[in-house]
């Protein structure tokens, strides 16, 4: 079975920026080179991915990301600068979401129809952004994880792909983040930081479970998470010793066994077949017609009002 591979493109430091002081900084020169990194892999093992790219990334390194495109990776949009869904109303949700798919469209001189939200910020309270990013163009959503998280997700939403009904009669494609249920819970599996710490047997076992339902996994991974050495400093504007103990409890998380990732991803890549969304979503839905070929494949379809 095809799996999603997808990539957040964007940068850790100015991320800080933003989430604690609440400041736009530029991306570091270090972000694009983590990238080319993974990049290198991802040519070396003839795999193309979904790449999520911040508009600012566009901005500050179009090479990269015409690199991104000339590779035939499929081009997906994240946001422009690294907030979440619910720091915007949604005109300027709108505005700013379109403003990074034409940043990237002009960079690339390609179509980006793919979109995750930064942080998986489509939850029950922003589900009002899918039929703006219908309106956008966008085909595929990668942004719901289906299970109830401390900062995110839909513990009730669908967990294999499906096309959201929307209320105007149109739909979208949604490829949620990976879970299985075991133990009476539901388990976030395949990719960022449910990659590094835990062992490789975890993601690989949960991308097996996943296939005997027969769904596709969906791998995601930050190209700062191959950044081995970074060197983290404080930022200016954390006043507060609880803004301080904060700061240090988010950064000892995300620098976390982060000289594990390429090595996890290149056992992942050896032994499973992965490739961009809409590949996937294509392959997934043939596996699904009948073996007539008289019928229609029957593709899971949920009604927006049915998630909220």
């Amino acid at each position: 079975m095809l799996n999603a591979l997808t990539v957040d493109v964007e940068d850790y430091y100015n991320q800080l920026a933003i989430d604690f002081c609440d400041r736009i900084e530029p991306p570091r020169p270090q972000s694009e080179v983590d990238t080319h990194r993974m990049l290198d892999l991802f040519a070396e093992f003839r795999v193309r991915t979904t790449c999520f790219i911040l508009g600012e990334m566009a901005e500050h390194f179009p090479s990269l990301v015409r690199r991104i495109a000339d590779e035939g990776h499929q081009l997906g949009v994240h946001a422009y600068y690294h907030h979440q869904v619910w720091r915007h109303t949604p005109a300027q949700f709108r505005e700013i979401t379109g403003r990074a798919i034409k940043t990237i469209e002009d960079v690339a001189g390609r179509t980006v129809d793919a979109h995750r939200a930064v942080a998986f910020s489509i939850v029950k309270e922003t589900l009002w952004a899918l039929p703006i990013l219908a309106d956008l163009g966008i085909v595929y959503d990668s942004s719901i994880f289906p299970f109830k998280g401390r900062r995110y997700g839909i513990a009730t939403s669908a967990r294999g792909p499906h096309r959201i009904e929307l209320p105007d009669g149109r739909s979208l494609w949604e490829f949620p983040l990976s879970t299985v249920d075991a133990f009476g819970r539901r388990w976030p599996v395949c990719g960022g930081g449910y990659l590094r710490h835990f062992p490789l047997t975890y993601s690989r076992s949960g991308i097996r479970r996943l296939h005997a339902e027969g769904l596709p996994a969906n791998l995601y991974l930050h190209p700062y998470e191959i950044e081995v050495a970074p060197r983290i400093a404080p930022i200016d504007g954390l006043t507060s010793w609880r803004q301080r103990l904060k700061f240090r409890f988010f950064n000892f998380h995300q620098l976390r066994r982060r000289a594990e990732t390429l090595p996890k991803l290149r056992a992942l890549l050896s032994e499973f077949r992965f490739g961009p969304i809409d590949d996937v979503l294509r392959e997934w839905t043939a596996s699904l017609a009948p073996a007539s070929g008289a019928s229609p494949p029957s593709i899971p379809r949920v009604r927006l009002a049915q998630i909220a």
